[in-house]
């Protein structure tokens, strides 16, 4: 009679997982769902072995070699088996944090089973949580009736669009080209607006960096200011400007030239800066504090949308900046300079007497808030009954 062949011996592996330092380093202030950090999770097997002895050996090697547990794992530890997770060296700068473990290769494999179930989960999660958004966000601009567009846009965002939505051509002249659709001049597949159209339209969205466009040329810069500047004085009935990945604001919007005052007051009043109603510049281009102190021309604004314009590069050096709130000595300490961007929020929220809301989202990712406006900004523009929106942050 034959003997059964003996199961194979399980082997024990040496891993090694790094996951972000949650709280901790370019996370601070962050949380991580569960989905979240086994997504941000990598594993690397440092070594397979006959017998569990021989994994703890090499498991010692890998922590006194690791800079992770330097100077504090051997006291910290003693003599006692993995796991070793170098969150417990409470070092707070850590971006990143190591765990060395000891597992048979059976568990290893479960563990990543059990990873890729809990990931395809929270992605059907994420789904039906994001479809449901999108569906209510519709509702929402249905009854509105208001003009928004989002970023990214469809089909992962939702947009309620203007009554026209143009793009500046290579040639000059003003064309009907919808969002996500890049201008072809040739074939006529987008016409050209016509003057009635431009005369009669309310609501205004300017796109297009690519295709036949005046801002993919090389040397487009003046072609697409004159166009710009054109189609802004034919729309007569202009209420609401949509102007997207906008450049040469002021000049544009208020005709600022070399030469011009410096007070936006002194600045010439068009119809455009009595009539405007709805602003919205979201990405703009090279969009200067001065640009948005320009912005004081105008004075019927009731809501002005700069997401993601406003540049952290201009307060990057202003030493309010770098102050620490907890040092009673520094109190006051140059706090006579303001952020880039102060002197032009307020002076367009006193040049509109109806402005109700600014739409600053974006300017919380990578702290832009601190480098480009004073916290007491958001305190006046509250008591004056302006709503600001900051959105969420979404990069640190």
């Amino acid at each position: 009679m034959k003997r059964k062949a003996r199961a194979p011996k399980e082997q024990f592996l040496v891993v090694l997982t790094e996951f972000p330092a949650a709280g901790s380093g370019v996370h601070r202030g962050r949380t991580f769902s569960e989905a979240e950090l086994t997504q941000r999770t990598t594993y690397a097997i440092r070594g397979e072995f006959a017998t569990e002895k021989e994994a703890l050996a090499m498991a010692l090697k890998l922590r006194k070699s690791s800079e992770y547990f330097e100077d504090w794992a051997d006291d910290h530890f003693k003599k006692g088996p993995p796991p070793w997770d170098s969150s417990e060296g409470d070092n707070y700068d850590n971006d990143d944090e190591q765990c060395i473990r000891v597992m048979p290769r059976s568990a290893y494999d479960a563990e990543l089973a059990s990873n890729t179930a809990l990931l395809s989960k929270a992605t059907a999660g994420a789904a039906k949580a994001a479809g449901k958004a999108k569906k209510q966000k519709q509702t929402e601009l249905g009854r509105s009736g208001r003009v928004h567009y989002s970023f990214p846009g469809p089909p992962r965002g939702v947009d309620s669009p203007a009554s026209v939505e143009a793009v500046i051509g290579k040639d000059g002249a003003a064309y009907a080209v919808p969002r996500g659709q890049v201008l072809s001049i040739a074939g006529g597949k987008h016409p050209v607006l016509t003057h009635a159209e431009q005369t009669a339209c309310g609501r205004l969205m300017v796109h297009g960096r690519g295709g036949d466009s005046a801002a993919a040329l090389e040397d487009g810069h003046t072609c697409y200011k004159r166009g710009m500047a054109a189609l802004l004085e034919a729309c007569t009935s202009l209420e609401e400007l949509h102007w997207h990945d906008a450049a040469a604001v002021s000049e544009l919007l208020t005709g600022r030239v070399d030469g011009s005052p410096d007070d936006a007051a002194e600045l010439q009043e068009t119809r455009l800066t009595k009539t405007l109603k709805v602003l919205s510049i979201p990405f703009s281009r090279c969009f200067a504090p001065e640009d948005l102190e320009d912005l004081a021309r105008f004075s019927a604004l009731e809501r002005l949308d700069l997401r993601s314009s406003l540049e952290i590069e201009y307060g990057i050096d202003n030493p309010k900046c770098y102050r620490d709130p907890y040092d009673s000595d520094e109190d006051g300490k140059n706090d006579d300079e303001p952020m880039p961007y102060t002197t032009g929020m307020l002076a367009v929220a006193d040049a509109n007497k109806k402005l109700k809301e600014i739409d600053l989202d974006g300017i919380l990712d990578f702290d832009g808030l601190k480098y480009t406006l004073d916290d007491s900004v958001l305190q006046v523009l509250a008591a004056r009954g302006v709503r600001v929106n900051l959105g969420r942050k979404t990069a640190w």
